[in-house]
């Protein structure tokens, strides 16, 4: 547990300095949407590469069925911080939002929603114990067109905020 809550707050003071790099509050309001990004790439690539390995490890038999259960024993590890990345990428995504307020589109405002949805799910997943509702949870988390949404929303956040 203190080894969470150490890991987390490294990481906080890692990405947070970043904005007090910036030359106005501006850049620094800016710089945390791309601590979002980045945080959200990080915590994502990994994780999905290392499910996507261990199923393909289980299914294709023979020695590789060794190396799926290897990947099992470092789950929970990699579910901790993708769980930790995603919290820190979303209320820097959030924080962001809510100090650009006055510039709120539709493109943000989707993306906004879509990214509480990913999070609520997620803490779904992670805190609820009866099974209807990890199967509704896992079934709105690992929508494959829901992350393809966010993806877009997020590029197009970014080419419609430049301008």
């Amino acid at each position: 547990m203190y080894f969470k809550i150490i890991l987390g707050l490294l990481l906080l003071g890692f990405f947070l300095p970043v904005s007090a790099f910036a030359d106005d509050a501006e850049d620094a309001i800016e710089n945390l949407g791309w601590i979002a990004v980045g945080a959200g790439i990080a915590a994502n690539v990994p994780f999905i590469a290392m499910n996507k390995i261990r199923r393909y490890a289980i299914k294709a038999g023979g020695s590789t069925v060794q190396i799926g259960k290897q990947i099992r024993a470092i789950y929970k590890p990699i579910l901790n911080f993708h769980i930790l990345l995603n919290s820190i990428g979303y209320f820097a995504g959030m924080t962001h939002g809510f100090l650009f307020v006055s510039n709120l589109d539709s493109i943000s405002l989707s993306l906004a929603l879509v990214m509480s949805v990913m999070m609520a799910s997620g803490l779904m997943l992670k805190y609820t114990s009866t099974r209807n509702s990890k199967i509704f949870g896992r079934l709105l988390h690992g929508q494959f067109g829901l992350v393809i949404l966010l993806a877009a929303l997020v590029a197009l956040h970014i080419v419609v905020g430049d301008d």
